[in-house]
């Protein structure tokens, strides 16, 4: 990826920062693109009075239609409703306002302006567009009406009705979570990973330096002859495919007579620095696939990537399919599923605005003293790349509405990060993100070029349609590195909450099309959508290659209960 912020102001700037408390969003990174966005403008002087022509004609338009809709209310429309019988203000009292919405409408105005402006600029290299384009949707995210006390209509409410109750209430809550130095999301408080989350019974039968290997137990009288990997990422816990006993996927498939094996990875510390990309197959995939074998017998094993696990499982299988491949498992990888996973990292989305050579320069200064990228750098990042839900969703509820977040799963999830190896973080940030190494075939893995055309393993890929951090569009373009055997899925939803969703919820459906398109556009219009959960549909893709069904075998020879101790390293000392 080019470095846009190579001028002369560049690394003035950069040397000014404070590399340990390194900021998600640094304001003096934010300014450099668009100091490049301004110079490319400063030369098209006609292009500078079309785009302020625009924005005058905006601003009639918004002055007429509040006009028109300010005639148009009753007088009594603008005066606040109050319920003599609950003695509080109605619901609605504040939402009408016609202020209020000339403010919403205001911002928006702006909003699309700046937005349409950047998309119109000529001549500018498209990287820098769309990293400007995320500075500026943080900035607009920021400055919305809804986060100003006076202008949201919630909190006027809440303030009329609970004489500023609600502000106070918001205080305590704001010096709390400066104490702890970060927003409160979720009261983390009614979650215990092995108590209630992480629950499903089995055993860790296997265990080296960066992994623990859980097995879980059978609940069917018969399972299926060839058992199940999950690969979870290592950038989170893997209990994210093991929630509670509703949203389990894992308890989901053990019911469905899958034996389930799961690799919890370890939280790495500085001992942990050089541990890379080929560290976690030899030592994360290649030895599960050998300790299943050495338990079940099966010499084929079926296997399930969760977002750069799926990135694992891919390049593993092009490595085994290459001749000049010496490594080889005691058991064969059956088939992969393939879960909201990036192979071309050419489309990758907000997340390489984080890939760019002046980020990168914080980073690699962290990670040369401390071994690893810590974990909170990432939290913060993905909660950045989702700012009006995990940012500005909090400043309003808890601190101007007084209102504690409640308890959620998938939040606890989000709040319990791993730390990243040097390594790894080296190898995902330069050859996956900058350089897209596995799309031209130059990654290697032990030395051995990796190919993904050559592997012929049935592939399910499962993407997500408002998937944040793994754009579906990009992993439809993943599709084209492989040379056939795969089908390819739409599910509803986002990152998360779209991949566990069982089907009992009936949530969000899915799309199929078994026709064959050069772009993901082509694809989707063409589509068929099938309302429930996807899980059902990789259910029927996969069970006819599951074999024969078999009465299970106990679990004896096994070093500790599910879920492990690996699962439990929250904050690794990493000067250890």
């Amino acid at each position: 990826m080019q470095n846009f912020f190579d001028d002369q102001d560049g690394p003035g700037l950069l040397k000014n920062l404070d590399i340990f408390q390194f900021a998600v969003l640094n304001p003096q990174i934010a300014m450099l693109s668009f100091l490049q966005i301004g110079k490319k403008l400063a030369s098209q002087p006609q292009k500078i009075e079309e785009f302020q022509q625009n924005l005058l004609n905006r601003l009639l338009n918004l002055q007429k239609s509040f006009v028109k809709e300010l005639c148009d209310k009753q007088d009594d429309a603008l005066e606040l409703r109050y319920n003599e019988r609950s003695k509080k203000f109605e619901a609605d009292a504040f939402e009408n306002n016609v202020m209020l919405l000339f403010a919403r409408k205001f911002h928006q105005t702006i909003a699309d302006w700046l937005l349409d402006t950047l998309d119109n600029i000529e001549d500018v290299d498209g990287r820098l567009v769309h990293n400007a384009r995320f500075f500026m949707k943080q900035y607009i995210e920021m400055t919305s009406p809804d986060n100003f006390p006076f202008l949201n209509p919630r909190v006027l409410r809440e303030t009329f009705n609970t004489c500023g109750e609600n502000f106070k209430n918001g205080f305590e809550i704001l010096l709390n979570d400066i104490m702890n130095g970060t927003i409160t999301t979720n009261d983390c408080k009614q979650f215990h990973v092995g108590g209630n989350i992480a629950v499903t019974p089995g055993k860790v039968v296997y265990q080296n330096e960066l992994i623990e290997l859980i097995q879980y137990n059978p609940t069917t009288k018969y399972v299926f002859a060839k058992p199940l990997l999950f690969v979870p990422p290592w950038i989170n816990k893997f209990y994210i495919l093991d929630l509670n006993q509703e949203s389990s996927l894992v308890k989901w498939a053990v019911d469905r007579g899958f034996t389930v094996f799961m690799i919890s990875w370890v939280n790495p510390d500085k001992r942990h620095r050089n541990k890379g990309f080929e560290n976690y197959a030899f030592e994360g995939l290649l030895k599960s696939l050998d300790k299943i074998f050495e338990i079940t017998k099966s010499r084929r094993v079926h296997t399930l990537g969760y977002c750069v696990g799926g990135t694992l499982i891919s390049s593993f299988l092009a490595y085994l399919a290459n001749p000049l491949c010496k490594k080889r498992p005691k058991a064969e990888i059956e088939s992969a599923t393939l879960l909201t996973t990036l192979l071309d990292f050419e489309r990758s989305g907000d997340m390489a605005v984080f890939m760019a050579e002046n980020y990168l320069e914080v980073i690699n200064a962290q990670l040369k003293e401390k071994g690893v990228l810590e974990g909170h750098v990432m939290y913060n990042t993905f909660s950045v790349l989702k700012a009006k839900d995990m940012i500005w969703r909090y400043v309003v509820n808890s601190y101007m509405l007084g209102q504690k977040p409640g308890a959620h799963e998938i939040l606890f999830w989000n709040s319990d990060p791993t730390n990243l190896t040097q390594s790894m973080q080296i190898f995902l940030s330069n050859d996956l993100y900058r350089d897209n190494l596995l799309k031209s075939g130059s990654l290697k893995m032990f030395g051995v070029p990796i190919n993904l055309k050559l592997i012929k393993t049935p592939i399910y890929m499962i993407s997500m349609k408002k998937d944040h951090l793994v754009p579906w569009e990009a992993t439809f373009d993943g599709i084209k590195l492989f040379a056939s055997n795969i089908r390819f899925v739409l599910g509803g939803s986002g990152h998360v909450a779209g991949a566990i969703n069982p089907p009992s919820k009936n949530k969000y459906g899915y799309w199929i099309n078994e026709k064959t398109f050069e772009t993901a556009e082509e694809w989707f219009n063409s589509a068929t959508k099938i309302s429930g959960s996807w899980w059902n549909d990789w259910l029927e893709w996969i069970k006819p290659m599951m074999g024969e069904l078999m009465r299970p075998a106990p679990i004896v020879d096994f070093i500790r209960d599910a879920p492990g101790i690996y699962v439990h390293n929250k904050t690794l000392d990493t000067n250890a």
